[in-house]
């Protein structure tokens, strides 16, 4: 087995391979899950010498009789499915993805799968579905039934942070609706796209949930100090933040206000927002 190839509960081996992500991360984690038969999650790097990484881990299941049956992707953004294609084509096995991915992708998707959709690996080892947008139209998370064990994507990260990104039909009032829903199935592990594999998932999430809760909390408190123009509700509200990043904390900017637009708790014309009257104070 590749040294890099960590088991994390029988028959799951993470791979942190390198792709062209957004810094600190270096690299995407690939999920291989076995039973009887064999399936890959986020097969995400574009590097031939990290393939191989891949294809060795996969040569040694196979040679214990156990073939690649799937290979599922998370979602569309390029740092996610840098091998599907050729991983499908080499092996002859389907990519399985929601419609909104299929849609963003610059290739073909060969089975379209909606919430719940369930994957049979044999030997007690199936894959579960869980629709969790907001980070990404498509997006889904991929729960392991035996070991409870999900890949949860561009929702959480060991590292780094997760970008909702209006330009990139991000939507933060969805994803902090999946956030819930991700905490409340209470997976024993969650392995993020970037970064080292979560063993308090639920802590994790519930940090998440409180984190944006309080990015939101201080656009409102910008707003209701009488602050209208989006540049400077964005220095209040993001003084914490090095100015460096500024750009795009200009968006999750703009995905907060489109959650509070949804809300009915702003109006948000060009680049004036104004909080209205009778608006809840956080």
């Amino acid at each position: 087995m590749h040294p890099r190839a960590r088991e994390i509960a029988a028959g799951l081996w993470v791979l942190p391979l390198r792709t062209p992500t957004l810094p600190p991360a270096t690299s995407t984690n690939t999920l291989v899950v076995a039973g009887e038969r064999v399936a890959v999650i986020e097969p995400a790097t574009p590097h031939a010498d990290e393939r191989q990484v891949l294809d060795e881990l996969l040569g040694r299941l196979q040679a214990e009789g156990r073939t690649l049956a799937a290979i599922l992707v998370t979602h569309h953004h390029v740092d996610h499915v840098g091998y599907a294609a050729e991983l499908r084509d080499r092996h002859a096995v389907p990519v399985v993805a929601h419609a909104a991915t299929a849609d963003r992708v610059g290739f073909g998707i060969d089975e379209v799968v909606e919430d719940g959709a369930r994957i049979d690996l044999g030997d007690g080892v199936a894959l579960r579905a869980v629709f969790t947008p907001g980070h990404a139209p498509g997006h889904l998370v991929w729960i392991e039934e035996r070991s409870n064990v999900g890949h949860a994507g561009d929702m959480v990260a060991g590292e780094g942070t997760i970008l909702v990104d209006p330009e990139d039909a991000g939507d933060m009032k969805d994803y902090l609706d999946s956030l819930s829903r991700l905490g409340a199935l209470a997976p024993a592990q969650l392995v993020p796209a970037h970064g080292p594999v979560l063993g308090d998932p639920r802590g994790v999430v519930e940090h998440y949930i409180a984190h944006r809760l309080g990015r939101e909390a201080k656009i409102v408190a910008a707003l209701r100090a009488g602050l209208v123009a989006i540049d400077d509700v964005l220095a209040r509200a993001y003084s914490d933040t090095p100015t460096q990043l500024w750009p795009l904390a200009r968006r999750a900017l703009a995905a907060h206000l489109g959650k509070l637009v949804r809300d009915g708790r702003v109006t948000w014309r060009g680049d004036r927002v104004e909080l209205l009257d009778g608006a809840p104070p956080t």
